[in-house]
């Protein structure tokens, strides 16, 4: 029995050192706006930035031709065609 406990307490340890070490990347994807942010071990956690370096990304996704776009791009080819009427 007393090895059992020994075991299981090295499992238990075990697990929760790896886990301390571990690197979290968190998609927040809701139906206007996606976020995202990562946590890296020993520092705080961050969200993450575009390339116009905004925090919130739009929820879009367009393709052209052969392209596929993300976010504000997406929205930009799509709008003109959303009130082109």
């Amino acid at each position: 029995l007393s090895l059992w406990r020994a075991v299981t307490l090295f499992v238990l340890f075990a697990a929760v050192f790896e886990s301390s070490l571990a690197y979290v990347l968190a998609v927040d994807y809701g139906s206007d706006w996606i976020k995202v942010s990562f946590m890296n071990p020993g520092v705080h956690f961050d969200v993450l930035l575009n390339k116009d370096s905004k925090r919130k990304i739009q929820s879009c996704v367009a393709w052209k031709k052969d392209e596929r776009l993300f976010g504000s791009d997406a929205t930009n080819i799509v709008r003109p065609m959303l009130f082109s009427f």
